[in-house]
């Protein structure tokens, strides 16, 4: 199964995703953290997270890129933490920024590695789309791409779910 699930930042996306993980009935519990720390309010977040994770027996990999590289036991439940940030890692590597195409087919295919190998996935982004202000080049590029992501997950997606002010709504797919 593969569920889709997308709200604005602190809209309560990660704590549904987590509850949605441990409903599954493996017994192994992969939490992949994307997000690498560039602040101290990122860090604050990061630790929030940790502090809410920690009693759930979830196992926690932490890598910026590369996600199909993840070494994922076969038939583990896997919640990915964010899209929005696996998305921003690969584009924006280095001194180098990928184009859309090719972070699109990479994320992607990593993705479907990871379909192969987990029991379910849940896949978790950022809702950033709600500004009309014009941003620079890559930033639009960024977030077409992005875009054009969500899509092709949810419409791959099992469920797709929206969180909006902590509250779950679930579009059905015709």
């Amino acid at each position: 199964m593969l569920i889709f699930i997308s709200g604005s930042s602190k809209s309560g996306k990660s704590s549904y995703a987590e509850t949605r993980l441990e409903e599954f009935a493996g017994s192994l519990k992969i939490y992949i953290a994307v997000s690498g720390i560039t602040d101290d309010e990122m860090k604050e977040r990061v630790r929030i997270h940790k502090e809410r994770r920690k009693d759930k027996g979830f196992v926690t990999f932490e890598s910026e890129c590369d996600l199909g590289n993840v070494n994922l036991p076969e038939g583990a439940d896997v919640m990915i933490e964010s899209l929005t940030a696996w998305t921003a890692n690969e584009m924006f590597r280095g001194e180098r920024v990928y184009d859309s195409e090719y972070v699109i087919e990479k994320i992607h295919s990593e993705l479907e590695i990871i379909r192969h190998k987990a029991m379910n996935v849940i896949v978790v982004a950022d809702d950033i789309f709600c500004d009309v202000t014009a941003y620079d080049e890559f930033t639009e590029q960024y977030m077409k791409t992005l875009a054009e992501l969500e899509i092709m997950i949810a419409s791959e997606a099992d469920e797709v779910i929206e969180i909006f002010a902590g509250i779950p709504y679930n579009y059905v797919k015709d």
